[in-house]
């Protein structure tokens, strides 16, 4: 079983990576930022994923 500051601090990087995803979809601007938002979104969610122990 996971440690349960673990397991919260991975929920919050699970929801600042959905956060940074929808921000990334939703940006009107050139091409690498949004890019970029995308990335790091996909990056913080599975990392959040792998901290709740739900790999």
């Amino acid at each position: 079983m996971a440690n349960p500051k673990t397991v919260f601090i991975g929920e919050i990087a699970q929801l600042a990576g959905v956060a940074a995803v929808v921000a990334g979809l939703v940006m009107s601007l050139h091409h690498w930022p949004v890019a970029a938002a995308l990335l790091g979104g996909g990056t913080a969610y599975v990392v959040g994923k792998k901290l709740r122990g739900n790999s």
